[in-house]
């Protein structure tokens, strides 16, 4: 399976951390698209500034352009790679990436499990721990006797409540799902939307996605500066939280039936 890291090439010590790891060796580095230093003219001919405001109320900012464009440019060379087949997996990660220990033997598993899956987020940003109480809350599956196991593993699967933005610091990819946006772009000649944006991918592509609980890759809590902040955001308004988490669980529950 290919395995690519997304990382700025002036990030030298992020990579370094990264490939501090265990697991890590096999990761094919691609230099992220850096949009800091494009003029708006340049942005204009790669990004759809007014398509993207329609469909998120708000202007993009030159980071979430190089992001898109940064994994779109990996579903490329997934296209490209003759050696791939069309229901083979590509594993992204983006360098802020922490994994789970025994990760490569939990992967191998996980790949065992002939997933018809067209995306597999493995890993979700902006969550302090691997098994953290918010993903239960905001996010929840089905109960967890219903998920899927994952043999030999403390793993499960399922359909979350519905598809949500969860970053993009780990997922696994079909090439065939690759090729749908490529498909697309060639249609509609535009790109418009953000790197994370599950909820569109099924509605408009037809994506499968489905959640690994607990995670098997968070955000490096050495590389978030404001992980204090994180961590008060994610308390602000818990009563909230609990409050919508029943209707969530039963939407979970119904979704997975």
């Amino acid at each position: 399976m290919r395995k690519f890291l997304i990382s700025l090439e002036k990030d030298i010590q992020r990579r370094e951390l990264f490939f501090s790891q265990p697991d890590t060796a096999d990761f094919d580095v691609f230099n992220a698209i850096n949009t800091m230093n494009l003029s708006p003219s340049e942005l204009e001919s790669r990004f759809d500034f007014n398509g993207f405001k329609q469909a998120y109320g708000r202007a993009v900012t030159k980071g979430e352009i190089g992001c898109t464009l940064s994994h779109l440019a990996i579903y490329q060379k997934m296209v490209d790679d003759e050696t791939v087949q069309a229901n083979d997996y590509a594993l992204v990660c983006e360098d802020d990436a922490l994994l789970a220990e025994n990760f490569q033997q939990n992967l191998t598993a996980l790949l065992t499990e002939n997933f018809t899956a067209d995306i597999i987020l493995v890993g979700q940003s902006k969550i302090p721990t691997f098994d953290d109480i918010e993903l239960k809350i905001n996010y929840p599956t089905t109960f967890r006797f219903l998920q899927k196991k994952i043999a030999t593993t403390g793993y499960r699967y399922a359909y979350p409540y519905k598809n949500y933005f969860a970053g993009t610091v780990a997922y696994l990819i079909k090439k065939s799902a690759c090729q749908k946006f490529l498909d697309y772009i060639e249609q509609q000649q535009k790109i418009f939307w953000l790197a994370d944006d599950f909820i569109w991918f099924e509605k408009q592509l037809g994506l499968d996605i489905v959640v690994i609980r607990p995670l098997m890759v968070i955000e490096n809590p050495k590389l978030a500066s404001n992980l204090a902040d994180l961590r008060a955001a994610l308390k602000h308004s818990w009563w909230q939280k609990w409050l919508k988490f029943p209707a969530k669980k039963l939407l979970a529950i119904k979704r997975n039936l």
